[in-house]
């Protein structure tokens, strides 16, 4: 077989594409891209912002019933941060994101369809420009602001009620972790006991102290992170008894933004998209923008 030698090679019709890579639906619109650099060859899509807001939305979506108001509520906030990113003249996405997937179009629900449809271009400005939207699966009954968890501050970021996940199994947990995974997960010698210095507004440890062969400090969301998602979630307490550590905590995910619970139950409960965005965004205006 001959060699073939390319540095871009575009595929363009107006057909759906069918390549196979992991983990992806295989079938893909808009034109897809062949780049070559030295023994790889990277795979690039350049599709329409609604079928990559599709696509995501169903990598969202676990059930296979899902209220439909619930749909709508997720498609607009993936579709938010795409705009989000567009009017900061970023247009490259990966295909995995910390909160969402894009495996083209080949495994789109009708509901799916229907919940992008219907509410295509709409987004949540702030400002009149589309906010940076974040997502996380449930949290312990409140979500919390942006700066407890990133440390920088988003005028739009606010802390709402979220007893709507009360019924999630991430509410509230215990999780045991062995002291040794802990040493080995951050690198760290010999610990002996913790302490936590201080605690954000809504107490989520801001200042952790590990004591052993030498002192550590180290923030609570950089240890969630560090052991995520063997700790679901950045609220917790923390004691060591033995060899162990024990992490009591609530909530799973970021804790900031829309809760996928807790919008799942308001849907459930009689609320619209409109209801449940305006809950988990009350400082952001829902609006059409043109693509």
């Amino acid at each position: 077989m001959a060699e073939l030698y390319f540095d871009e090679y575009r595929i363009e019709d107006e057909f759906t594409k069918f390549v196979r890579t992991e983990k992806d639906s295989g079938y893909f619109t808009g034109d897809i891209i062949l780049k070559s650099a030295g023994n790889y060859i990277f795979i690039q899509n350049v599709v329409a912002e609604e079928d990559y807001v599709a696509s995501c939305t169903q990598f969202l979506i676990e059930d296979v019933e899902p209220p439909e108001e619930y749909v709508k509520a997720v498609a607009v906030v993936i579709r938010t941060f795409v705009y989000h990113l567009a009017v900061n003249n970023i247009f490259f996405l990966p295909d995995s994101l910390p909160y969402w997937v894009y495996k083209g179009v080949g495994n789109l629900s009708s509901k799916v369809k229907k919940a992008v449809e219907e509410t295509h271009g709409e987004v949540l400005l702030y400002l009149n420009s589309p906010i940076y939207p974040l997502i996380t699966y449930c949290t312990g009954g409140f979500t919390v602001f942006y700066e407890e968890i990133f440390g920088d501050s988003i005028e739009y970021s606010v802390s709402v009620d979220d007893s709507y996940s009360s019924s999630c199994a991430y509410y509230n947990w215990e999780i045991k972790v062995p002291v040794n995974r802990i040493q080995h997960q951050l690198n760290l010698g010999r610990i002996d006991s913790i302490e936590v210095k201080n605690y954000t507004i809504h107490m989520i440890p801001d200042t952790i102290l590990i004591f052993g062969d030498k002192t550590y400090q180290l923030r609570g969301v950089n240890l969630f992170q560090s052991l995520y998602p063997l700790l679901p979630s950045p609220l917790f307490q923390m004691e060591v008894v033995a060899d162990t550590i024990i992490f009591n905590g609530k909530g799973k995910g970021h804790l900031i933004g829309l809760s996928l619970w807790g919008s799942k139950a308001m849907a459930v409960s009689g609320k619209n998209y409109k209801e449940i965005l305006e809950h988990y965004f009350p400082v952001a205006i829902l609006s059409k923008m043109k693509s």
